[in-house]
């Protein structure tokens, strides 16, 4: 009876302790989350706002939301914003807290500054009414600053900082990078050069490809190098706001025109490219504007000399791309040998045509690095002619590598003649493209180690 009992106590204890956690403590937490809220300064969303204006005494600034993430300046100067600005200011204004509130009557609002403030920011939103925030005085410390919502009835104390970003001037708020765009949201690109020369770059979403001046699979790595440096590349300097010649600056005929295409909707954006300034000091920099914008302005050489690569190099470097363990089957053509190596159930490789004989894996290995590791050191012809196929050499190869799984083959190298500049190079091709490669990879040498494991000669 008393185990009964002692029981029945547990279970009321217990069902007290919820009742206190969930009436008590979570009514607790519910109501310190809502006055936690309630001290926030503007509670929207950001992507509500479609425009507002810095009223000042000197010149207002007046923002609307473009397509994207592009806003706009449009008094007193039609530009593009710079978004780092405007975002810290939208940040500051969502977690913006009230340290004090006055609760005062709207009748003594000469005190704060507040009868007739020179300053105060206009918003007007997708959804809802327009909203007017007014910036009074400063505290007596100099640290806050008073400010009054007209749609509310109390004067507020917020941090100082949040009230003087709406008193900087407007450059500061211009766009700083020479075509305000973010790279994720770059989903093609134009390079079109002074001789009509143009470069292609499409993205697939994992990959890039080139459309032109050939269809081949892009070099990841080399565009996400360029593309990070067309979205983060600055303005050096201003040099007019609009100019009534251009040819001034070889904007007339630009050496290099840009078109980026962007997600969501966003319009192109169009560099172009004129002259390279002569000035002393200054050789590094190049003219450059928008298509579609007055502004003037200069870049570095580097962000130039990014857009004038060869066409090699927007290319993949490796025409070979095979998954090496499904390979079970090779065979190896050089003269008029043709040596065939076979993988067994142990993923051992041996030579079973003409000699029989086990291979060490290093020898393999060489094999695959004439083949699937071999990467691109120039493009020699892209639709080649019967002349280039015979210039080349690969009318009558000096080795060919064949892959297969299970008798299917999956891809074969054909290696013609060897040049040398200031090293070996070699043409070659696969059976996937008709385009011809030429390689720096030390081919002849690889091979002739795996003729003497195989000969011994």
């Amino acid at each position: 009876m008393k185990i009964l009992r002692s029981l029945i106590t547990l279970i009321v204890v217990i069902a007290i302790g919820i009742l206190v956690y969930f009436y008590v403590y979570k009514t607790e937490q519910v109501r310190k989350e809502r006055e936690a809220k309630e001290r926030l300064l503007v509670r929207f969303d950001i992507d509500n706002i479609n425009s507002f204006t810095f009223s000042r005494p000197d010149s207002s600034i007046v923002f609307e939301r473009g397509i994207g993430r592009i806003w706009n300046i449009t008094k007193p100067v039609e530009a593009e914003a710079e978004k780092e600005e405007l975002y810290t200011l939208f940040r500051l204004l969502n977690n913006s807290r009230i340290l004090y509130n006055l609760d005062e009557e709207l009748e003594n609002m000469e005190m704060y500054g507040l009868a007739n403030p020179e300053y105060y920011m206009c918003m007007k939103f997708d959804v809802g009414d327009p909203d007017t925030l007014f910036i009074g005085n400063n505290t007596p410390d100099g640290n806050m600053a008073y400010v009054h919502f007209a749609s509310e009835n109390r004067v507020l104390i917020v941090s100082r900082e949040l009230t003087e970003r709406m008193k900087w001037p407007v450059n500061i708020f211009r766009s700083r990078t020479a075509l305000n765009i973010v790279k994720e949201d770059i989903t093609a690109f134009e390079i079109i050069r002074g001789n009509d020369e143009i470069i292609a770059m499409v993205y697939t979403g994992v990959n890039w490809i080139m459309q032109s001046p050939w269809e081949y699979n892009g070099d990841n790595s080399n565009i996400e190098i360029l593309i990070r440096t067309l979205s983060e590349s600055g303005k050096q300097t201003i040099v007019e706001e609009k100019a009534d010649d251009l040819s001034r600056y070889g904007l007339d005929n630009p050496s290099i025109v840009l078109n980026v295409s962007l997600r969501y909707g966003q319009p192109e954006k169009i560099l172009l490219i004129g002259d390279r300034l002569k000035e002393v000091g200054a050789t590094h920099l190049y003219y450059a504007k928008q298509f579609d914008k007055d502004l003037i302005f200069t870049l570095e050489s580097s962000v130039v000399d990014m857009q004038t690569h060869v066409k090699e190099w927007y290319i993949d470097k490796n025409p070979m791309r095979l998954n090496r363990e499904m390979v079970d089957n090779i065979t190896l053509e050089t003269g008029n040998r043709i040596i065939t190596f076979m993988k067994d159930a142990q993923r051992n490789w041996s030579v079973v045509s003409p000699v029989d004989k086990n291979l060490e894996m290093e020898i393999i290995s060489k094999i695959f690095a004439c083949s699937h590791h071999i990467s691109t050191h120039d493009l020699y012809a892209y639709n080649p002619t019967e002349e280039d196929i015979i210039e080349a050499g690969l009318d009558k190869p000096k080795a060919i590598i064949t892959m297969y799984n299970n008798d299917n083959m999956i891809d074969q190298i054909v290696f013609g003649n060897t040049f040398v500049l200031d090293e070996p190079n070699t043409y070659f091709r696969t059976s996937k493209k008709p385009i011809i490669f030429i390689t720096r990879t030390q081919v002849n040498a690889e091979l002739n180690t795996v003729l003497q494991a195989i000969f011994g000669d």
